[in-house]
């Protein structure tokens, strides 16, 4: 009976690996995360930012903004840690994008009227908020379809809620 021989992508072999001996000296390197797990990583995180997908009547703006200010850690995070090459990539730069604009806003309008975020007396500042965080909201539920649908990840009911309506088929 003879062996038979199979092909080994030089790909696979790094994960196989941790380090090379020999004679005394040696590498070692840590082999690269699967895309899947860091993709995985950031949607698990943003599942419990409540920012996210709240009722906006229930937000205090000064938790929205903090929250904000986590989430964009972790996607800068979830960015160091996927290839040049991955579409995750953009989506995460993406959102990231759409949480530092909004934090501008929000911070210009305040600072503007020289007052925190919904303490102003106008209605027309609350409502602004609440118009930029639907904006944020809009632009992470469709990345966070495409990033779903990519790497076939469920996404928690209540961040689910933030995704594109789906489409009504015709009969």
């Amino acid at each position: 009976m003879r062996a038979k021989l199979v092909k080994v992508r030089s790909q696979s072999l790094a994960t196989r690996l941790a380090g090379v001996s020999v004679l005394g000296f040696g590498a070692s390197w840590k082999a690269p995360e699967p895309e899947r797990v860091v993709v995985r990583d950031v949607i698990t995180a943003l599942e419990d930012k409540r920012a996210l997908y709240s009722q906006a009547v229930w937000e205090e703006p000064r938790h929205v903004i903090q929250s904000i200010f986590k989430i964009r850690d972790e996607l800068t995070n979830g960015l160091k840690r996927v290839g040049d090459n991955s579409p995750a990539k953009d989506a995460f730069r993406i959102m990231r994008a759409a949480c530092r604009e909004f934090l501008t806003l929000t911070s210009t309008q305040s600072l503007q009227q020289q007052k925190g975020m919904m303490r102003g007396n106008s209605v027309w500042e609350q409502e602004q908020f609440f118009v930029e965080l639907g904006k944020l909201r809009s632009v992470f539920g469709q990345q966070l379809a495409v990033l779903g649908y990519l790497y076939g990840i469920d996404i928690e009911p209540e961040l689910a809620s933030i995704l594109p309506p789906e489409a009504k088929r015709s009969k």
